[in-house]
């Protein structure tokens, strides 16, 4: 962990270009899911007034801002309570050969493309108790628009709730409850882990709204739906770094858009 009282300009520059660098990433991400999103809700573009490759634009600088201040902010609070991308860092500012450990590498892989349809399986379990609508049965997902989804939520969702959300709450939890002393114990990182999960699932809410009414069923596979890959993309950040979490997270939408057609 670094200290807090390093200069305002040296800890700017020790985190700006590699919060740029994510941020190009998180951007074309972003640019990435808009075949899949105007799939999967074709009346946007009947909401819109401008032409859609502005729309388009707009969007993805408007995400860019977001993730560019969540990454910058994400990476000075990590240094303080050991969080970090140590892989890309690595590589963006020379100070080491990045190594990429390839047992932790096969984990992350084969933990989020299973996870992922371990995924698709609760949503079938869910599937005889949630509402009917005419308009998810006609929804059909071409594998190549999941794909491009999937760098989205590889890599923007997990800038935003993972280097952001996760580590936000880690500092929050450790400055109120540990008086900023010593490194956040276990415990701190499982409630942020969790809790970045939850209101993960939580977002995913105004999307589930656009298939079904809210009720108490449609909110709850919402939430443990992706919660549940939250939580193992959390512990990868956690331990490892943020590179693994972002290849679980890409490998566990392969898995449910790619081949679950969601």
């Amino acid at each position: 962990m670094t200290n807090e009282n390093d200069s305002p300009s040296r800890e700017t520059a020790r985190h700006t270009r590699l919060a740029i660098v994510w941020t190009v990433l998180g951007s074309l991400g972003t640019l990435a899911i808009f075949p899949y999103i105007l799939t999967l809700n074709p009346s946007l573009l009947d909401e819109v007034t401008l032409p859609l490759p502005v729309v388009v634009l707009v969007s993805v600088l408007q995400t860019g801002l977001l993730l560019l201040l969540s990454s910058w902010v994400g990476l000075r609070l990590g240094a303080v309570v050991g969080l970090d991308s140590p892989l890309l860092r690595a590589w963006v500012y020379h100070t080491e050969r990045p190594v990429i450990a390839f047992r932790k590498l096969v984990i992350a892989i084969f933990t989020g493309f299973f996870g992922g349809f371990f995924i698709l399986l609760l949503d079938k379990l869910f599937q005889p108790f949630m509402p009917s609508t005419v308009q998810v049965a006609e929804i059909s997902i071409e594998p190549w628009k999941g794909l491009l989804a999937s760098f989205y939520g590889g890599i923007t969702e997990e800038l935003l709730m993972r280097l952001f959300l996760m580590t936000l709450i880690t500092w929050l939890i450790w400055k109120i409850f540990q008086k900023g002393q010593g490194a956040p114990t276990a415990l701190v990182f499982w409630i942020a882990i969790v809790a970045a999960a939850l209101l993960f699932g939580a977002g995913h809410l105004p999307t589930a709204a656009d298939l079904w009414p809210l009720t108490t069923m449609v909110v709850t596979r919402t939430i443990l739906l992706n919660a549940v890959g939250g939580i193992a993309f959390g512990f990868f950040y956690w331990r490892w770094g943020l590179e693994y979490a972002v290849i679980a997270h890409f490998f566990a939408d392969i898995a449910i858009h790619g081949f679950g057609g969601i």
